[in-house]
């Protein structure tokens, strides 16, 4: 086994057990605060899900550029569903509900490379940035956004950068500008603020196994032909961890949604299949 597998490998026993914690002390919290099992208990049944998702893509898919478009797709759907209070972040299939950015966003972190630069790649990431400004998803649009600059700027060099920030800057400023009344909910965005109410110490353990979680992409950091990727998907994974600190954002993993549940398994899936043979 090489070096790089061998990180790999450790990178899947890190995510998989910093992620089952801090969706078992997230599930644990929603417990104590009364919510009925057949909430609390999705997140862990969509770790379940999302880990099976990652051992079975992680094997035969290897993401290409081309997956901006799909997810383009699925972003656009949303917006046939009624939504709520003018709000298009969902896809519904009967009582489920899944952010279609949260799930596939992940994914597309890690489907560039630096040796098949791709203006259509950066075409679709603009597109992208509108649609999560249009829906409006501004914890998605940030965390993509930055991320996504970064990864551009890692793998395309400064020009293309320089045609990506002022993308992005008016992408946020849209999404600044469309109305979001949606009101948070204590299970969702509120997580820490239950966890807090119940025990400093389970706070401060969730807290710390999100980060962590968010964080460990970085272990392929040594890895120079993966660490464009890596390095995008954990700030994606940071940037949307710490989005309740600013505002009524949902918590991934420690709240309820099954959607970063799935989407962040999705990611890390997609800089194991870097090598893979097929193409998604």
């Amino acid at each position: 086994m090489t070096s790089a597998n061998t990180r790999q490998l450790q990178l899947a026993i890190a995510f998989g057990v910093l992620s089952f914690l801090t969706v078992a002390l997230g599930a644990l919290t929603m417990q104590q605060a009364g919510l009925s099992a057949g909430l609390w208990l999705r997140n862990p049944v969509a770790w379940l899900v999302g880990g099976g998702l990652f051992l079975g893509l992680s094997r035969v898919v290897r993401p290409s550029v081309t997956l901006v478009w799909p997810a383009l797709i699925l972003l656009g759907l949303c917006f046939i569903f009624p939504g709520q209070d003018g709000v298009h972040r969902w896809l519904a299939f009967g009582p489920v509900q899944l952010n279609a950015a949260a799930v596939i966003l992940p994914l597309v972190l890690t489907a560039t490379r630096a040796d098949t630069p791709s203006p259509l790649w950066l075409i679709g990431l603009g597109l992208i940035a509108a649609c999560l400004a249009w829906q409006p998803d501004r914890s998605q649009l940030l965390a993509f956004g930055v991320a996504a600059l970064v990864l551009i700027a890692q793998t395309y060099g400064p020009r293309a950068l320089l045609w990506a920030a002022p993308v992005a800057a008016l992408a946020l400023a849209l999404c600044l500008w469309r109305p979001d009344p949606l009101l948070p909910v204590a299970h969702v965005e509120g997580v820490m603020h239950l966890a807090a109410a119940q025990s400093p110490l389970l706070a401060a353990g969730l807290m710390a196994a999100l980060t962590l979680t968010a964080l460990s992409p970085l272990w392929l950091w040594p890895d120079e032909s993966q660490r464009p990727q890596a390095v995008a998907l954990s700030l994606y994974f940071a940037l949307s961890a710490v989005a309740w600190l600013y505002g009524a954002y949902p918590v991934p993993l420690a709240g309820y949604g099954l959607s970063f549940v799935l989407g962040w398994w999705l990611g890390v899936a997609g800089l194991f299949a870097k090598s893979a043979p097929s193409s998604l």
